[in-house]
C-alpha cells in the first residue's frame, strides 16, 4: 500500500454538515485545509442521511447566520435555475420545493449536495480547500494532550493517506477519533453526582442510554406496477412491536400508511407543476 503525507493548517475529519460549515468558516479565514469524508458525499444530515433542515419556525426572518442564510438561497435558486417550476413557484422567496411540513425548506438530497459543493468551489480552484472523499481513520499522532496527524485509509483502493495539521477537528458523525486518540469521553446519559445538573440521570450513570438512530431514506411515488417484496423475517414482531417508553411518542415502531396524502395531488402539483417538459 502507498503511504501519501500532506501538511496543512487545519484538518477536518469528517465531511458532515458541521464538517462543512467549519471548512468554509476556516476557509475565509485564510487557513489551508483538508477535509476527509468516509462515504461519497459530504453533508451529512443535509446530504447522504436524507434530512431536511431542522430549523425553528422563524427561519425566515431572523435567528440565522449569514452562511446558513446564503445556503438556503441557493438550494432555492437551484430550483428555480434548473427545475421546470410555474411562475408563482419562481416568485415565491420562501419556497419550500418539497411542500414538507417538517421544514420549510425540504429540498432533494442531491440539490444540498450540488450547492455545498457550490459554495466550496472556488476554495478548491485555489487549493485552500481539498475534499478527501472514501478515506476512514485507522490511527492517530498524538503529542502530550493534541492530534498532530491521523492515518487514512482509502476504501477505494486500500491505500494509506496520512495528514498533518497544526489544528484537528473531529466532524465525524460519532466521535470516530475519541478512541483512536485515546481521548477521554463519557457515552450515553451522565448522573446528577457527575455533573450536578439537576434533570441528569438520578442515581448511577447510564452509559448505554444513548439516543436512538433513525434511518431515513427517499422514496418516490409511481402508480405503475407492483412492488411489495417478500415478508422479512421478524416483520410481524416489530410491525406490532410498542416500546416501553414513558413519552407522548410512545406507540408502535413501525407504521406505514401507504394512502397518498391530498396535498400531494393538489398542492404539489399546482405549486410546482411544469412550464413544459425541458427539452
Amino acid at each position: 500500500m502507498k503511504q501519501k503525507e500532506l501538511k496543512v493548517d487545519i484538518l477536518i475529519v469528517g465531511g458532515s454538515l458541521g464538517g462543512c460549515a467549519a471548512a468554509i468558516a476556516a476557509i475565509s479565514l485564510g487557513k489551508k485545509v483538508v477535509m476527509t469524508e468516509e462515504t461519497d458525499w459530504i453533508g451529512g444530515q443535509l446530504t447522504s442521511q436524507a434530512v431536511p433542515p431542522d430549523e425553528h419556525r422563524w427561519i425566515e426572518s431572523f435567528g440565522c447566520t449569514r452562511r446558513y442564510r446564503r445556503f438556503r438561497n441557493l438550494v432555492r435558486d437551484y430550483y428555480k435555475r434548473y427545475y421546470p417550476l410555474n411562475p408563482t413557484a419562481v416568485a415565491n422567496p420562501h419556497l419550500n420545493p418539497g411542500q414538507g411540513n417538517v421544514s420549510r425548506l425540504c429540498h432533494e438530497p442531491k440539490v444540498a449536495l450540488a450547492v455545498l459543493y457550490q459554495m466550496m468551489a472556488y476554495a478548491e480552484t485555489r487549493g485552500d480547500l481539498q475534499i478527501h472523499l472514501d478515506r476512514k481513520p485507522i490511527s492517530v499522532e498524538t503529542k502530550a494532550d493534541q492530534i498532530e496527524a491521523v492515518t487514512f485509509i482509502q476504501t477505494v483502493n486500500g491505500e494509506t493517506e496520512t495528514v498533518a495539521a497544526d489544528f484537528v477537528l473531529d466532524a465525524t458523525e460519532i466521535g470516530d477519533l475519541l478512541s483512536l486518540g485515546r481521548v477521554e469521553y463519557a457515552s450515553g446519559a451522565e448522573s446528577q453526582a457527575e455533573t450536578g445538573e439537576p434533570h441528569a440521570v438520578p442515581g448511577e450513570s447510564q452509559p448505554d442510554n444513548v439516543q436512538g438512530l433513525t434511518w431515513c431514506l427517499a422514496m418516490g411515488y409511481n402508480p405503475e406496477g407492483s412492488h411489495v417484496i417478500d415478508e422479512l423475517e421478524g416483520y410481524q414482531k416489530w410491525r406490532d412491536y410498542v416500546p416501553d417508553l414513558l413519552s407522548s411518542l410512545a406507540g408502535k415502531d413501525v407504521k406505514l400508511d401507504l394512502q397518498r396524502p391530498d396535498h400531494l395531488n393538489s398542492q404539489n402539483a399546482n405549486a410546482l407543476s411544469t412550464r413544459g417538459e425541458p427539452k
